[in-house]
């Protein structure tokens, strides 16, 4: 049996666990149909018995992230199925520890050492200790996706190849995991997070870019060629600055080289070698930056097909292929998150007056 936390029997429950679990069972089949309906289906199996299984949790969720406090009294294997949701997972355990699996590697998270994955791209956690104790913050996979197109400039759906273990022993790693922690610690216990979707937003975006600046993954070296961008030639950041001004007006890349003096040739071999990508591709883009900026004003009454029409976006299907790609959702869903927040931020500005 799934035990829910009632008023009763919270200070007991809390000088037992160290916290007042939002739930707890005394059989692995509880804990997984509690964290199935908490957050979503998930693969798992005991590694003892599973009749004698306690566990508790305290589990929040607020927009894209979803913490869990939880103890385990026994070892257990954590496997991710196609339906469960994509994540970027941080495991800071306690006492005991997460073994994952990333490829050939096998890497360990035990107290004071971080361990930080995208679950869809790794194989079986172990989580062991008798008892164990961890915490666990999971940030929706779709805040990461657009963090990274907003940094890029250009969509992209191959893997980051996460190194898993965060360095606590670095700067860029304690800042990961010091605002990781913050972040549980925020929403732990009914915490103060839980009460602010825009700080909740806004801790979500600022996770999702330091992790993208500052992490060892596939494109880091990009992000440290991109401190020293100035250094691209004048014919690339004119062409550059001649896309801005005239984003919204149809004009070929053969007509972007003449405008700057150059030959198509060399324009496309310049926005390779400096901005790793084809001035095509580069435009595109923009464009659908620009987009993407209109869907996120509640105030833009313009259909879809009219803002997709304005920028050069002809294909519908196609064009929400691409977006998706980018953006780790639908144009509906950006329009109906700019929508939520707008309507949250105007109750928070009535409730301060």
């Amino acid at each position: 049996m799934v035990w829910l936390r009632s008023q009763s029997s919270a200070r007991t429950r809390e000088r037992d666990y160290g916290f007042a679990p939002t739930h707890e069972g005394d059989n692995f089949e509880s804990m997984v149909q509690a964290f199935t309906a908490g957050y979503g289906p998930f693969g798992a199996k005991p590694l003892g018995d599973d009749r004698a299984f306690a566990w508790a949790a305290d589990l929040r969720t607020s927009g894209t992230l979803t913490a869990v406090h939880s103890v385990f009294q026994s070892s257990w294997k954590v496997q991710t199925l196609d339906e469960t949701p994509q994540h970027l997972a941080f495991y800071i355990p306690q006492r005991g520890s997460v073994q994952v699996t990333v490829g050939k590697r096998t890497v360990e998270g035990v107290a004071g050492r971080i361990l930080m994955v995208n679950n869809h791209e790794v194989g079986d956690r172990l989580v062991q200790g008798d008892p164990h104790c961890s915490d666990a913050l999971c940030l929706d996979w779709k805040v990461v996706r657009r963090t990274l197109f907003s940094l890029l400039e250009t969509p992209t759906l191959e893997s980051l190849d996460l190194e898993p273990v965060v360095d606590l022993a670095t700067p860029s790693g304690r800042l990961i995991g010091n605002l990781a922690q913050t972040i549980v610690q925020g929403m732990r216990n009914c915490g103060p997070l839980l009460s602010s979707p825009l700080a909740v937003s806004t801790m979500s975006e600022t996770l999702a870019d330091l992790v993208i600046r500052f992490a060892q993954h596939r494109l880091s070296c990009h992000f440290q060629k991109t401190k020293v961008s100035a250094v691209a030639p004048w014919h690339v950041r004119r062409a550059i600055d001649y896309m801005h001004a005239n984003i919204a007006e149809p004009f070929t890349m053969s007509m972007v080289a003449d405008e700057v003096g150059i030959s198509l040739r060399a324009l496309q071999t310049g926005f390779k070698t400096f901005r790793g990508t084809s001035p095509g591709a580069y435009l595109r883009t923009i464009r659908l930056k620009a987009v993407h900026d209109q869907l996120r004003d509640p105030f833009n009454q313009q259909t879809l097909r009219d803002i997709c029409t304005t920028w050069g976006f002809f294909h519908a299907g196609r064009f929400s292929a691409i977006y998706r790609s980018a953006f780790g959702e639908s144009p509906r869903d950006t329009r109906l998150r700019a929508s939520f927040s707008s309507a949250v931020t105007a109750h928070a500005l009535s409730a301060s007056m």
